[in-house]
């Protein structure tokens, strides 16, 4: 996948196949061996687990028999020797049988503990008393398992799940599966799940966060060749790092150009969301083209966005004669188009849309009511090389009923949105928790945080026009599609949870 913008390669999501190729690249190819791998990846899950519960504390260690159960062996001989705790072991499969490097660390342990540390080994967990322990490590499957639970762990990972100390998760909680975020019959209810050399794309779709708790990125030294990713997620992380998007211009035209087609009788409000939005973003000049019986509304609310009037002063929608005097205006202040918010599906609106896209020939974001005539703007003869140089961005009501979208989950939308972007050659953006962003000759994008406060009415308006004021200012879509979702986040945290708030607060 490309790596346009600067990407943090924690913020780098990858899938069980890519994970398991980039770990078997560095070992077979590169030269690191696999305890290597496994000593960085425990003592990095140590160190985390010292931060959070101190010295001098117990564990209770639940271990599979793959190298999952090696990173929980190995975090707990680095938890031993350094930090004084003491730690109880059960394999949930027995300990006969282990990959070779989790072998070799309950070895070691064995030689700890006849060292005198204070390690205990126990055969059953229902008798167990939890005040024993601080916390708990889930070391029992990774990132390979694809099928349900079966026999008596589904009882075991209640019993654990029962607990009211901490757990802690090795890579993946055992049970999630590592790309769907399904769960397998059953699955571990972390507090902190600590991946590996790659973060794992399963662990951050809307449902799995109930089961992952906070994702703690534990890096590898995988050679920046080998690093394969599906998708990246948009935090903090990822924002500190890409250029902030400014406007250096001569005059109000020299960039930052956003022309909006938007509105009608009885949905004005969308268009003065969008507008003010795309100003507040810091375009150069908004243009917002009117049906000329909406004018009036616009006049006393919009000082600052040149408004056109179209049509005649009886016309409260677009129609196909409107389109010239939009095309000549476009073609002679050149910028982005955004068409859609709140612009009605008339079939007259939607044949003056198409009228406007055929000869649009920059950047163009479909929004809202204009994707309702999607059916008619893909059968027409739109150049593909315009086609590319546009963002669709649909909630999921609309992606389903215009765009014909079918999916069950998140996993399910996230593919059906790459696979949209590669059939119509268009980029795409769709809204919901979370956000999915695929871009055409791009990379594909999830929002790392909680999108639910953005799903009221106004958000997505307010959305389009920061959108269009960003990638006219910055040529950039990438950079533009990023910024935008995560100020409008960063807006929410600021305004504080404790009041009600608005689309109206991001403008």
């Amino acid at each position: 996948m490309p790596d346009k913008i600067s990407i943090p390669v924690e913020c780098k999501l990858s899938s069980a196949e890519q994970s398991r190729s980039m770990d078997s690249n560095t070992i077979n190819e590169f030269g690191i061996d696999g305890f290597t791998l496994m000593e960085l990846a425990a003592s990095s899950a140590a160190e985390q687990i010292k931060k959070l519960q101190g010295t001098g504390k117990s564990g209770l260690f639940i271990c599979g028999k793959g190298n999952n159960a090696g990173d929980a062996l190995a975090a707990a001989r680095y938890l031993i020797n350094d930090t004084r705790h003491n730690a109880t072991f059960f394999f949930v499969l027995g300990d006969d049988d282990l990959s070779p490097d989790a072998g070799t660390n309950l070895s070691l342990l064995h030689k700890l503990k006849n060292f005198g540390a204070d390690i205990e080994f126990i055969k059953d967990l229902q008798d167990l008393d939890e005040q024993e322990f601080d916390y708990v490590i889930d070391g029992i499957f990774g990132t390979g398992l694809n099928s349900d639970l079966r026999g008596n762990l589904p009882n075991i990972v209640q019993r654990i799940n029962s607990f009211s100390k901490p757990v802690y998760s090795m890579d993946i909680p055992s049970g999630l599966h590592a790309d769907t975020g399904q769960i397998l019959g059953s699955c571990i209810k972390a507090d902190y799940t600590f991946t590996f050399g790659s973060n794992k794309i399963g662990l951050h779709w809307k449902d799995s966060r109930k089961y992952t708790g906070e994702v703690v990125f534990c890096n590898l030294p995988f050679p920046s060749t080998y690093r394969e990713w599906d998708a990246v997620l948009i935090n903090q992380k990822l924002v500190n790092s890409i250029p902030v998007i400014e406007r250096t211009a001569r005059h109000k035209y020299d960039g930052g150009v956003v022309h909006i087609m938007a509105g009608s009788e009885g949905l004005t409000g969308a268009a003065m969301m969008a507008a003010k939005s795309a100003w507040k973003q810091g375009a150069g000049a908004v243009f917002l083209y009117a049906p000329k019986a909406l004018l009036p509304t616009y006049e006393s609310t919009l000082p600052n966005i040149i408004k056109i009037g179209v049509g005649n002063d009886s016309d409260t929608i677009f129609k196909k004669k409107h389109a010239e005097i939009i095309k000549r205006n476009i073609h002679n202040k050149q910028g982005v188009l955004l068409a859609g918010p709140g612009i009605g599906r008339s079939s007259d609106t939607g044949a003056c849309l198409v009228s406007v896209l055929k000869e649009q020939e920059g950047p163009t974001i479909l929004d809202a009511d204009a994707l309702s005539f999607w059916e008619n703007i893909e059968s027409s003869d739109i150049p593909m090389a315009q086609k590319r140089k546009w963002l669709l961005t649909p909630h999921i009501g609309e992606a389903t009923n215009y765009l014909g979208a079918e999916f069950k989950n998140d996993y399910e939308r996230f593919k059906w949105a790459q696979n949209f972007s590669n059939q119509s050659k268009v980029s795409l953006l769709i809204k919901g928790n979370p956000t999915f962003v695929s871009l055409r000759d791009g990379n594909n994008f999830i929002t790392g945080y909680d999108t639910f406060i953005f799903s009221r009415a106004g958000f997505g308006d307010v959305l389009s026009g920061a959108l269009a004021a960003n990638i006219s200012i910055s040529q950039n879509v990438e950079l533009a599609t990023v910024s935008s979702l995560y100020s409008a986040y960063r807006r929410s945290q600021e305004f504080g949870e404790s009041e009600s708030f608005g689309p109206e607060h991001l403008l």
